[in-house]
């Protein structure tokens, strides 16, 4: 089996367990898991769990173009203002640096169906990879996901299950499938294996840029990015490879902030979610809440949320000034960028990158 470098280590408790895609909660506390490695490095950066990573469900992901935004850049009086293009992957999304691990280790594991529930780009990307694996999915999705993504979910074969309502909806319309059809839940908000797939990101860019990078601002909904990326520079920093972690300012709507609201000790309940466009990060209920605040606290960051009206003017300004389509949800992330300039959060002549983790030819355009 290509998977015996790794334990499942509960963040409550810290009892271990054997890998599994089936074990979402500890059976000791019912706290979720991360990986915990067995060996110690031995070069082989970042460190998946899997002993060779050849045999990963692969369709491509990863080294996505890191572009230079000096118009933007200028605009903000930055140093320098970096874009990660995540959703230069196979299927539009930064999701599919997740969905090759989490695809893999269910392989592994003997996993031939499986459930998720998304709202339409982590779907889109684990059916994809569900295909390449001999997989068969079943994605539940809000029915008022946007028609591209939801007909992506269909086009790689998945059963798509269309629930009418918020988010929340659809994760707990997969749960009751979960139990009715006694079937693995692959989630990716939940499952440990998600995040470890982001952690290559913060290679690509620690590669790329030798001055190292100040700041990471980013759209946060569930976490894996975020999580991920944060695990990916600590590694580096153990490794001796970088000498400090960048700070990590996570950006969410008005609409829908519990991440912001919990970093900022305000009084946010998921009652008091509103409508938004940066559906990516609709998530009033994250499960990894806690695990996100102390990701972006460990790293002196902080978070910042965002209007409606800015989502749709940061869209178009992306892509009018610097060529890039970006989805609502993305755009979100320099509008809050712009916020955290101009509070003094982020200084002046700071270096700052922005993954833009979703394609903005997957929604229809809001004007």
């Amino acid at each position: 089996m290509n998977v015996p470098n790794h334990k499942l280590r509960c963040l409550d408790c810290s009892s271990k367990q054997e890998p599994s895609v089936n074990d979402l909660y500890c059976a000791e506390c019912g706290g979720l898991f991360a990986v915990e490695y067995l060996n110690t490095p031995d070069g082989e950066m970042p460190r998946l769990p899997m002993d060779d990573p050849s045999t990963a469900n692969s369709l491509g992901e990863g080294d996505t173009p890191l572009v230079f935004l000096e118009k933007t850049g200028e605009e903000l009086g930055l140093g320098s203002l970096w874009a990660k293009l995540e959703f230069m992957a196979p299927t539009g999304s930064f999701k599919d640096r997740g969905s090759a691990i989490l695809t893999t280790i269910g392989r592994d594991l003997g996993v031939t169906e499986f459930i998720e529930d998304s709202s339409g780009n982590a779907g889109a990307s684990l059916s994809a990879y569900a295909a390449a694996a001999g997989l068969k999915a079943h994605v539940f999705a809000p029915a008022s996901a946007a028609s591209g993504k939801l007909d992506q979910i269909q086009i790689f074969g998945a059963s798509l299950h269309k629930v009418e309502g918020p988010r929340q909806a659809a994760t707990d319309a997969a749960e009751d499938f979960v139990k009715e059809r006694g079937l693995v839940y692959m989630s990716h908000n939940l499952s440990p294996y998600f995040s470890e797939g982001m952690k290559a990101a913060s290679y690509e860019i620690a590669e790329v840029i030798d001055d190292g990078i100040d700041h990471v601002v980013l759209p946060v909904g569930n976490g894996s990015l975020l999580i991920g990326m944060v695990r990916g520079f600590q590694e580096l920093r153990e490794a001796g490879i970088i000498e400090r972690i960048p700070k990590f300012h996570g950006v969410q709507a008005e609409a829908v902030r519990p991440v912001v609201a919990a970093l900022n000790g305000e009084d946010w309940s998921h009652d008091d979610v509103q409508p938004t466009n940066a559906s990516g990060i609709a998530v009033s209920k994250p499960p990894r809440l806690a695990e996100m605040v102390e990701a972006i606290k460990s790293t002196g960051g902080s978070g910042v949320t965002v209007s409606e009206e800015s989502l749709t003017e940061w869209q178009a300004r992306l892509a009018a000034s610097e060529g890039i389509f970006a989805e609502m949800t993305s755009a979100g992330a320099f509008a809050g960028l712009v916020k955290l300039v101009d509070s003094g959060v982020i200084a002046h002549d700071s270096n700052v990158c922005v993954p833009i983790t979703g394609s903005g030819l997957k929604e229809p355009l809001k004007k």
